[in-house]
Order: structure tokens, then sequence, then C-alpha cells
């Protein structure tokens, strides 16, 4: 029996590229959606879309997760064991972010320092992997352009809203860097030398890691004074499994949006994601509240019980959900 390209290893980044590229939503890339976070700066309209008949295989003029995946797979060659170590490093990252959480404050000053400095280093060493490829990916960029200077590459803002919309590329990927070393406050490129080795298993967590960050849990803000216990030093971290009847899917899909809509403006809620796991139907949701009681307290709301009620009939088993306090300083408000 033939394995899914999206559950093949090495693969299931494109999973997360169909989530970001798909903006509305609806479970398929259409040809504005494909454009806009596709186009590089470098391939004019007609190839863009010669690619995208390409990958469209059922003709439907979209793009499914099994298409994307599928598209993708045949071209890895030596990425596929770069992005399978993503995969697992992104795991083990989690892991073992998730695990000083709760024994940080319980630690002496100099195990608090030895985790500061594993933390940070973490950091300098996927931020020296980053450069080298960034630089490849700038040069590549020009020679493409240069071949053919005739073609005129895709303007993104015809296919968006906004005006003047930035084409991926090399100013964005800099922009991207320069956040990044304002937020470490160290000197990101500092370890290129003698940290490559035993590190290909760390250009894994990189995607997944600014994943984490643009959902703003901050992970570097440990710090080793010590706070006035307050109502709301901590803030709650929710993460809710379901495991949903085939049969159901797409209801419990219209059940879920409600939730996330209403539930987000219920005071006490600071940020609600969904990750669905390709052809299963597994769900995770993330839930970060101010407070345990406000989170509680959210459960007297119609829409958390319509969501609770529909979940008797929607899923297969029962929910499995999981929570745990964190200091509220980790939480990165947007600036």
């Amino acid at each position: 029996m033939a394995t899914n390209a999206a559950e093949e290893k090495g693969t299931a980044i494109f999973l997360d590229v169909f989530r970001r590229a798909d903006k509305s939503d609806s479970g398929f890339i259409s040809w504005e959606e494909f454009v806009m976070h596709f186009a590089d700066g470098v391939m004019g309209k007609e190839e863009l879309k010669a690619i995208f008949d390409e990958i469209d295989t059922h003709n439907t003029n979209s793009i499914d997760t099994g298409e994307l995946c599928s598209y993708f797979s045949k071209h890895l060659g030596e990425f596929r064991c770069i992005f399978a170590s993503v995969e697992d490093l992104s795991a083990k990252i989690t892991n073992a972010l998730f695990a000083t959480a709760p024994v940080y404050e319980k630690m002496n000053r100099t195990e608090k320092f030895v985790r500061r400095f594993l933390l940070r280093e973490t950091i300098n060493q996927l931020s020296a992997l980053q450069l080298p490829v960034e630089a490849a990916s700038d040069h590549l960029d020009y020679q493409a352009r240069e071949e053919r200077k005739d073609i005129l590459p895709v303007e993104v803002d015809q296919f968006t809203k906004a005006p003047g919309s930035v084409i991926p590329g090399r100013i964005v990927r800099r922009a991207k860097r320069q956040v990044s070393s304002q937020s470490t406050g160290s000197e990101i490129y500092e370890y290129t030398e003698g940290g490559v080795v035993g590190l290909n298993q760390q250009v894994d967590r990189l995607a997944s890691l600014v994943d984490k960050l643009e959902h703003k849990v901050n992970f570097e803000g440990f710090t080793d004074e010590e706070l006035v216990t307050e109502p709301d030093s901590l803030v709650l971290m929710v993460q809710r499994d379901f495991n949903v009847r085939d049969s159901h899917i797409d209801d419990f899909r219209k059940s879920l949006r409600s939730y996330v809509e209403a539930v987000q403006g219920i005071g006490g809620c600071l940020n609600v994601c969904v990750r669905n796991f390709q052809n299963t139907g597994r769900f995770s949701m993330y839930e970060i509240w101010e407070s345990e009681e406000k989170q509680q307290k959210s459960a007297d709301t119609d829409a958390v019980r319509s969501f609770n009620n529909d979940n008797k009939q929607n899923l297969q088993t029962d929910e499995v959900s999981s929570s745990i306090s964190v200091p509220a300083n980790w939480w990165k408000r947007d600036v």
C-alpha cells in the first residue's frame, strides 16, 4: 500500500506551507493565493501558472494538500533529510521548553544561568545556520533574474487589495533577520565556525522556532530575580486534543471556527490557534488565558456550551485536555 505523500518523513513541512498559503481557510489554495505565497520576485506570471497547473493534477483550478505534498515530494532530493530533521528537532525543542517552564523557578542561580545559556546558544547556533542558507538563496535569486532579464516578475499586488505588497525575497529575509537580531539581543552570527558539525538536526527547528515566536510565546524571558506572586503573574496555556469522526469533519470544522471566533472576543483570552493532522480526524487547539479563573468563567458562555455540545456528536472519543501555567512576562504582546 503506497504511503500518502503528506505522511512521508520530511514532507510535513508542506502542510504548514499549505496552511499559510490558504489565506481563506477554505481547504484549497486558489491561483490568487498561490501567487501571493509563492511569487519570489523572479518567476513570471506564465511560469507560475504553468507550475500551478502542474501541481493541480485534479484540474480543479485549485490545489489541495495532497497535490502540494505530492509535487514537492518528487523534488526534495537532499532536502528531504533536512526537513525530516526539522520535524524531529521541532518536537525535541518544544519538549525541552515545556520541561523547563515548571522547574525553572525551583533551580538555584547556577542552574538558572546554565539553562539561560543553553537557550541563548540554541538561538545562536540556529541563526549561524540561517546565514549561509540565506546567502545561497539570495545568490540563486540573482542568477535566475540575470539568466532571463526579458521576463517580468509577477507582481503580488495584482492579486491583493493592499497596493505595494512586497514580493518575498532578499529584502524580506533581511528584515526578518534584523528583527531576530534585535529580539535576541546578542551577536547571532558569532558561532558560524565549529557549530555546524552536529547541527544538521538543528536546521530542523528553524521554521518551527519562528512559528512559535510568531505565536507570541517568549521562552527567552527567564529571569532569576525574586518576584512577588500576584494573581496576574501567570498565564494559563491549555491544549485540547480532539479525535473527530470521519463523517463529522465538516460539522466539527464549522463548530470549531465559530468557537474560535467567539472565544477570541471573550475577556481574558489572549490567543487561540488550531492544528489539524492531515488525512486524520485529529485536531489540537491551543489557548492562552490571562488566568485559570477567566478560562473557567468562559465555560458559562453560549459559544463554549454550544461547542462542547456539538462535540458529543462530532467526536469519536472524549476530548483530552491539559494545561500549564507559565510566567506572564513570557507572553509577548504585539507592539
